[in-house]
C-alpha cells in the first residue's frame, strides 16, 4: 500500500554548496542526484512474484522498484471532429475504462469480456501507471498543467523519431513475468482500440528478480553498471513527490519524461576497456568511481592521478552529470531494449519537476558527454502522472473536480 508523504527534516535534501562537496551520481545516460546517504540496509531477499494493490496515496509502478520487464504503451485520443467537450468526456471514459482494467489486471482476474482471463492469474508484481500529456491535462482544465510539462527543448545531440514522440496518454506496464505482461498489455489495447489510437508500445527489460534483489543496479548493453547511487526509501519519495503535496503539480502527482536512447554496440565494441571507463568516470567491472574504489563511493573531480591528472575527466559522463544544485534530484527507472540491432536504453525518469531536475543536467550532457559519441536520443516525451485514488474513484478524478468537471 501507498503511504502518504512523510515531513521529514530538510537536512535529507543537500544544499547547492553540500551538494558540490558530496558529488553523488545516478551513473547512466543523463541523470543525477544530491541527497544524503541513507543507513547501509540488510541484505536484501530476493523477489517473491505476488499481487500489487491498485489503490493508494500514489499510483503503484512509480517508486516501486523496476519490475524485470515493461512496456510503455503510448496512445492517442481518437477525436473524429468532436468539440472540447466531447474530447473532455472521451478522455474520462478512457480513464475509468483503464482504471477498471488495471484493478482487475493487478489482482489476477481478467478484463470484462476477457477470452484469455487466465493468463493474469500468476501473481508477477504487475503494476499499471497512468499519465497524460500537458496538452491532454489542459482539455481538463487550462490551469491544471504548468510549464514543466511542456515538450522538452531541442538538444543538440537529439536525432529525435515521430514514432517514439509526445502522445496523449501513457500506460506504463510492469511486471517480474513476461507472459503476464504481454496479456495486460494485449487486454488494454483491444479495450481502447475503438477511442484511442497507438502511437507507440515500447518494450524493455532489466535483470529478473530471481538472479538478483530488486532495485539493485543492472548492466546496460554497453555492459556498464546502470543505476548506481539511485535514490531509496524516503529519498526518493521526496525526489519524485516532494516535502509536501503542494509542492507538486497537483497533490500526489509526479512527472515521467521518457526518452529512447540508441546505443552504438558495435562502435563500442571498438573501445577498449581504459576508454570505456574514461568516458564514463566510473570502472564497468563493477560501476565504481575512477576517483573512488567501491561503487558507492562519492565521485570526486578534484581527485588526481600519479602524473597529477584528474582522475576523471572534464568530459567524462558522471562528471558532466555532476549536479550543481540540490535540486537536480531525481529517481530513474531504467530499461534497456534489444529489437535485432536496434539496440538501446528506454530512460524512464521520475521527478518532482522537470525544469528543475532533468531539463539542467540533460543541457550539460548534450553540450559536451564523452559517452555522446555512442549514444543517441531518438526518442523523447514527458507527461503528469495522475495521483493514486481510493476504491470507488477513477483515475484523473481529482483533475476533474478540481476543474469544475464533476
Amino acid at each position: 500500500m501507498s503511504k502518504s508523504i512523510a515531513q521529514p527534516s530538510r537536512r535529507v535534501v543537500l544544499s547547492s554548496s553540500a551538494a558540490a562537496a558530496i558529488g553523488g551520481v545516478v551513473s547512466g545516460f543523463g541523470l543525477s542526484r544530491v541527497i544524503t546517504p541513507e543507513p547501509a540496509e540488510p541484505k536484501q531477499e530476493l523477489t517473491t512474484a505476488a499481487y500489487r494493490e491498485f489503490f493508494g496515496t500514489y499510483q503503484h509502478g512509480i517508486l516501486d522498484d523496476p519490475q524485470a520487464h515493461a512496456v510503455f504503451l503510448g496512445v492517442d485520443l481518437v477525436t473524429d471532429g468532436l468539440d472540447a467537450a466531447a474530447q473532455r468526456e472521451r478522455l474520462r471514459s478512457i480513464l475509468r475504462l483503464l482504471t477498471d482494467d488495471a484493478v482487475r489486471l493487478t489482482s489476477g482476474r481478467g478484463v470484462l469480456a476477457d477470452t484469455e482471463p487466465e493468463m493474469a492469474a500468476m501473481p508477477a508484481n504487475l503494476t499499471l501507471t497512468v499519465g497524460l500529456s500537458g496538452a491532454t491535462i489542459q482539455l481538463i482544465g487550462s490551469s491544471l498543467a504548468p510549464t514543466s510539462l511542456n515538450p522538452l527543448p531541442e538538444f543538440t545531440v537529439d536525432r529525435l523519431q515521430e514514432e517514439y514522440g509526445q502522445s496523449d496518454l501513457i500506460v506504463q506496464l510492469c511486471a517480474e513475468d513476461p507472459t503476464v505482461l504481454a496479456h495486460a498489455v494485449r487486454a488494454i489495447r483491444k479495450n481502447l482500440r475503438s477511442i484511442t489510437t497507438v502511437k507507440f508500445e515500447q518494450r524493455g527489460f532489466t535483470h529478473a528478480a530471481s538472479s538478483q534483489p530488486a532495485g539493485s543496479p543492472f548492466r546496460n548493453l554497453f555492459g556498464q553498471v546502470d543505476g548506481t547511487a539511485n535514490p531509496t526509501g524516503q529519498n526518493r519519495e521526496i525526489a519524485v513527490f516532494g516535502f509536501a503535496p503542494e509542492e507538486s503539480w497537483f497533490p500526489h502527482a509526479t512527472t515521467l519524461v521518457l526518452r529512447r536512447i540508441a546505443m552504438d554496440l558495435d562502435g563500442w565494441d571498438e573501445l577498449d576497456r581504459p576508454g570505456r571507463d574514461m568516458a564514463l568516470g566510473r570502472r564497468q567491472s563493477d560501476g565504481s568511481p575512477l576517483s573512488g574504489s567501491k561503487p558507492e563511493d562519492p565521485v570526486d573531480l578534484s581527485a588526481l592521478n600519479e602524473l597529477g591528472l584528474p582522475r576523471v575527466s572534464a568530459h567524462a559522463h558522471v562528471a558532466r552529470a555532476m549536479p550543481t544544485s540540490g535540486s537536480e534530484v531525481l529517481w530513474r527507472r531504467g530499461y534497456s531494449y534489444l529489437d535485432g540491432a536496434d539496440a538501446g536504453l528506454l530512460f524512464a525518469s521520475y521527478q518532482l519537476d522537470v525544469e528543475a531536475s532533468f531539463i539542467p543536467v540533460q543541457r550539460r550532457l548534450a553540450e559536451l558527454d564523452a559517452l555522446n559519441q555512442w549514444i543517441t536520443p531518438i526518442g523523447s516525451a514527458v507527461y503528469g502522472i495522475l495521483p493514486g485514488i481510493s476504491e470507488g474513484m477513477y483515475l484523473g478524478q481529482q483533475l476533474f473536480e478540481a476543474a469544475g468537471q464533476p
